[in-house]
């Protein structure tokens, strides 16, 4: 116990570390020992974030309530006494993986529902009217288009959720949107946020805001109360405020009005309740089951409708032919790579015209997610052709090929004999 009588400090009081070189260890309130290491500059390994080990310890510091120990050691010693704590140690942290801690993904109606819920939160500038819904319209691909005007400055709430770095769902759901230009992020075009069948457009309605923020006797005129995915918002009652003077608009958004106007003009001669209930409500995600089954030791998870239809999800076909949980819808060229394999692949006809969608669903176990979902049949069409095309000579020579593509085959052949639709019962 010889590092006990080292100088020492709180994991929380990291920053009074001494800057000299030496060897130091991360020990619980039980003394038992985490981590061993070594630096030139103890203070420096510990600045900030930078320790790898740091969001490992940091997340379990309130159970384990660690203190950090240092001794000085001479540069060439260092290697040295390292080995020696490591041995005599034998901390638990230092011969295991190092975890990587990402943050949570929001879910494409978590994310509309915050970025609305923001643009709503009064502030000194807006204290009142903030940002505005104009209304809906429903498209001949039966796609409904929510209008949103916003101020100038909010424009950065939609520019950090496009360019998110963790959150590939939510940056792909953004259309029309950004360059890169010596390193400056600009919009180029309307901001649109699409899911599950709607579409969010942004556009700039400053004068319109600052009119209304400013004149509080317009406010009951024009405007009413409404909500949107359970997130109150302000909604434009009466769209002769577009008209008024010196109200200028985007020449895109003025497009739309006659779509909004002709949708309004239905909506007036309902009751005003009636009209807030007419605002768009996104369809919640579809309820799904699932289960997991081992065949030929390949996990593959079969996923259950409300209709008692069976599918997989598009990210099982990919993790098992490309070794990717997640592939990026567009960068993987996920939907053309689907279609192609039906209109080119596939020697049958039988999938001809099926209709490829992501679709928002949510499992029992509050699993939240997009994905294409492949019918049983679909999906061993799919993985007989992958086999069949890409290792004709496998069953020939199956030590030429990695243990993970032998897998693949095994389970292609299963399929050729059996098939997961037995998996129902």
């Amino acid at each position: 116990m010889e590092w006990k009588n080292w100088q020492n400090t709180s994991f929380k009081s990291k920053d009074h570390l001494p800057s000299y070189s030496g060897i130091y260890v991360v020990a619980d309130k039980d003394d038992r020992v985490w981590y061993v290491g070594q630096a030139k500059n103890i203070y420096l390994r510990w600045q900030g974030k930078s320790h790898h080990r740091y969001p490992q310890l940091n997340r379990s510091h309130k159970k384990f309530n660690y203190t950090i120990y240092y001794h000085p050691f001479p540069l060439e010693k260092l290697d040295e006494k390292e080995r020696y704590y490591i041995n005599s140690l034998n901390p638990e942290l230092n011969n295991s993986e190092v975890k990587q801690y990402l943050p949570k993904v929001p879910s494409l109606e978590e994310e509309i529902k915050r970025i609305l819920k923001v643009l709503n939160k009064p502030n000194s500038l807006y204290p009142t009217v903030r940002s505005l819904i104009l209304g809906q319209y429903q498209d001949d691909n039966n796609t409904i288009h929510v209008l949103c005007l916003i101020n100038t400055n909010d424009y950065d709430i939609l520019q950090n959720s496009a360019t998110r770095k963790h959150g590939g769902l939510v940056r792909n759901a953004w259309s029309g949107l950004y360059e890169h230009s010596n390193r400056i992020i600009g919009w180029i075009d309307t901001p649109i946020y699409t899911m599950s069948g709607y579409q969010f457009e942004f556009y700039g309605g400053l004068e319109v805001i600052n009119y209304l923020e400013r004149y509080s006797d317009q406010r009951s005129r024009y405007l009413e109360k409404a909500t949107i995915l359970g997130i109150d918002v302000l909604m434009i009652k009466d769209l002769t405020i577009l008209t008024l003077s010196k109200l200028p608009l985007e020449d895109k958004l003025k497009e739309k009005l006659p779509l909004l106007e002709n949708k309004m003009n239905t909506n007036n001669q309902q009751e005003s309740q009636t009209q807030s209930e007419a605002l768009v409500t996104p369809s919640l995600p579809k309820k799904m089951t699932r289960w997991l089954v081992n065949v030929e030791d390949v996990e593959v998870e079969i996923c259950k409708d409300d209709n008692e239809k069976y599918y997989v999800r598009h990210n099982l076909f990919w993790y098992i032919v490309y070794n990717d949980k997640c592939p990026d819808s567009v960068g993987n060229r996920v939907m053309n790579t689907l279609k192609d394999i039906v209109n080119s692949r596939l020697s049958t006809i039988w999938w001809a015209g099926y209709s490829f969608k992501f679709e928002e669903l949510e499992f029992e176990d509050g699993l939240i997610t997009e994905a294409v979902l492949l019918p049983l049949k679909m999906f061993e069409d799919f993985l007989n052709y992958f086999v069949n095309y890409h290792y004709p000579n496998i069953a020939q020579t199956p030590n030429s090929f990695g243990p993970s593509t032998y897998k693949i085959y095994q389970l292609g052949k299963w399929l050729q004999n059996n098939s997961l639709e037995q998996f129902k019962k």
